[in-house]
């Protein structure tokens, strides 16, 4: 995982592994984390509307 200019990666790691998210989902955080405007506060949130996406999904196909 490179982050190049990205805010603690080890926290962010932590971030990562907190919300169940897919590969892509994942790599969208971590963009957003490498901007110089990202706060804690916008990654929890991205990652819980992707997570909360995510779900939304699987149970559309669940249903089908």
């Amino acid at each position: 995982m490179n982050t190049c200019n990205s805010i603690n990666s080890l926290a962010l790691g932590k971030l990562l592994k907190k919300y169940n998210l897919t590969p892509k989902n994942k790599q969208k955080i971590i963009l957003l984390a490498q901007r110089k405007t990202a706060t804690w506060s916008a990654l929890h949130r991205q990652a819980r509307k992707l997570e909360f996406q995510q779900t939304v999904t699987q149970q559309k196909q669940q249903q089908q």
